[in-house]
């Protein structure tokens, strides 16, 4: 298979959530969608890898319909899309080489040549000599390098990467975003990836589009949209990236409900309603816990950045 130029037009309905994106991929280029917990991107991915069906609109890959509110819908094993997200999601019992030789293998390819494709997709995402090892035997690391090499042997269409760093630590995610440019370059694979990391937007993403609420509020180069925020959200995204590497900095792991309820134990939230616990882990691996205002636009994958003032 090559690459696919995504033409889509997603409106799902869901009780009170309403997701109502048009958004256009060139074959070949990399498009990072960004948007708060809840805005839409995952229900997005889903629509489009064929997982959730639409109330209205249509889904278009290299001038095929895979999916029409009111006609014939392509199950998703069929569409030539790959969905990768934040769980490798390898078969325990299998190898890492025949977990990549597996899709491969499906197409009708000969056993023997699979296999010795896998040991050489291994090989290009820095696992040589690690085919005869199963899961339990990686890292988490080394089973998300597994899962792309698997992801790629397939030669998608479109490549859907939703969240694939956020469970890794920040040393372990930066080789994988690396990885993954180089590879996305080399294979000249139509992506879209969905992130709460500038990181990952501005080494990975030819274009930016942001949803929140269910809608596209900006889209554009990657530094023309951090350059000019349109909302809060992106007024946040931009000021952590303006600042990366120049002050303490950490990876949201989880947020939870605060311990004291609204307002806190002393109640100095006021009015702005409950205090929330998030979970953060910094470059070195260790953690600590922040207590934010509970409308504070940050979610698992969120990139913190603490600056001191000038005197």
């Amino acid at each position: 298979m090559t690459a696919a130029g995504l033409d889509a037009a997603v409106r799902i309905e869901r009780g009170t959530f309403r997701l109502d994106v048009e958004l256009q991929v060139a074959a070949g280029d990399v498009v990072a969608v960004m948007g708060p917990s809840g805005a839409g991107k995952s229900t997005l991915f889903a629509a489009v890898a064929g997982f959730a069906p639409l109330s209205r609109g249509q889904v278009r890959l290299g001038g095929r319909t895979l999916d029409a509110a009111a006609g014939r819908r392509v199950p998703p094993h069929r569409r030539g899309i790959v969905l990768l997200g934040q769980e490798p999601r390898l078969f325990p019992h299998l190898s890492a080489r025949e977990n990549v030789a597996f899709g491969p293998r499906a197409r009708g390819r000969e056993k023997r040549q699979a296999r010795a494709d896998a040991d050489a997709w291994l090989e290009r995402v820095g696992l040589a000599g690690s085919g005869d090892r199963r899961p339990a035997q990686l890292s988490g690391g080394q089973q998300q390098r597994v899962a792309l090499a698997r992801a790629l042997a397939t030669s998608p269409l479109l490549l859907l990467l939703d969240e694939p760093l956020t469970s890794l630590d920040p040393g372990t995610s930066a080789d994988i975003r690396a990885l993954l440019h180089e590879q996305l370059a080399e294979t000249g694979t139509t992506a879209l990836v969905a992130t709460h990391d500038p990181a990952d937007t501005a080494s990975l993403a030819d274009r930016l589009v942001v949803i929140e609420a269910g809608r596209i509020t900006q889209q554009g180069t990657p530094a023309a949209v951090l350059a000019a925020p349109a909302t809060a959200f992106v007024d946040v995204l931009a000021g952590a990236g303006r600042h990366e590497g120049s002050a303490w900095q950490a990876r949201v792991v989880a947020v939870e409900p605060g311990p004291d309820g609204p307002g806190g134990a002393d109640g100095a939230d006021g009015a702005s309603g409950a205090l929330v616990a998030v979970r953060v882990r910094t470059g070195d691996g260790a953690e600590t816990v922040l207590r934010l205002p509970a409308q504070t636009a940050v979610a698992a994958g969120s990139v913190i950045v603490v600056r001191t003032p000038p005197a």
